[in-house]
């Protein structure tokens, strides 16, 4: 995605959330100096916002730690709390009548799991799912769906399944299984070492993704394409559909995947997203770039 207006001020928003959650304000002036001097040599028509969100972390981990008993915590309890929705999503999906239906049911389970919000959470709490809740005992609107997400799935072999966030992982799970279910070969990429609330190894063996998807590749900020020999790099040249998880990963791929087909799954959480999208902000959305 090439950067919007407001996409300077969505960074310095997410750095300063981080920061101030672990942090002293002693700290804010020369972090907040740190990326300000990162957006005004950086910021160009042609910059991929992922990979500027990329270049802010390394700034902040001179100041933040991404890894540290406040994340842990979160991440804790809130895969503990999916992983007991889990027989009840799964009661969901299956309850549908056609592969289709089944295939859009896990879909929209696992883009109303993109709830973490832009900055920290206040207070350190985990996650709660209501949407995701609403929409299993059938009371909440569903996700907007744009372009046939299930067509796209049923034309690729090799899916690149790009994940967001410890605990909405558990729910990506049953998207793996129904895609797995289709006979497609399933790559899911995590972070590793940890980085903030992103999802890890630990968090997708907690939910068995080592034994449902074909492997679990690791990345240790967005992953953003390139022409690299990381593990990453090399499944994402084979794979012929890219599903995609929040904005971070949104920022970094959309217009990005090299003519691969790509399904975003998130919440609308920023202005720029919701004009690009032509959806409002707060919405959730299943979203198909189809292949060019």
């Amino acid at each position: 995605m090439k950067p919007d207006i407001k996409c300077g001020l969505c960074l310095l928003e997410w750095v300063y959330e981080r920061a101030i959650a672990e942090n002293s304000n002693e700290d804010i002036p020369p972090l907040f100096k740190s990326i300000v001097h990162l957006l005004a040599r950086e910021m160009a028509d042609s910059a991929n916002v992922g990979a500027l969100c990329n270049q802010a972390a390394d700034l902040i981990y001179e100041f933040v730690p991404p890894e540290s008993d406040f994340w842990r915590a979160i991440k804790r309890e809130t895969n503990d709390y999916v992983r007991k929705l889990l027989p009840q999503a799964a009661a969901y999906v299956n309850q549908a009548r056609t592969p289709r239906g089944k295939f859009q049911r896990a879909c929209s389970l696992a883009a109303t799991g993109n709830v973490s919000p832009m900055g920290a959470p206040a207070g350190g709490k985990a996650f709660s799912f209501p949407e995701a809740l609403a929409i299993m005992t059938g009371e909440g609107p569903l996700p907007v769906f744009i372009g046939d997400a299930f067509k796209a799935a049923t034309q690729s072999n090799h899916v690149f399944y790009v994940t967001d966030n410890a605990g909405e992982i558990g729910f990506d799970a049953l998207l793996v299984a129904q895609l797995k279910g289709m006979g497609k070969d399933v790559t899911v990429v995590v972070k590793e070492p940890a980085y903030f609330e992103d999802a890890t190894l630990a968090d997708a063996e907690f939910f068995n993704l080592n034994r449902t998807a074909d492997r679990i590749v690791t990345v240790k900020k967005v992953f953003v394409p390139g022409n690299g020999k990381s593990a990453a790099n090399r499944v994402f040249r084979k794979s012929d559909l890219v599903i995609s998880k929040g904005t971070g990963n949104y920022e970094a791929l959309r217009g990005e995947t090299q003519g691969k087909s790509a399904l975003f799954l998130l919440k609308i959480k920023c202005a720029a997203i919701a004009r690009d999208m032509k959806i409002s902000e707060g919405k959730f959305v299943v979203k198909l770039d189809a292949r060019s």
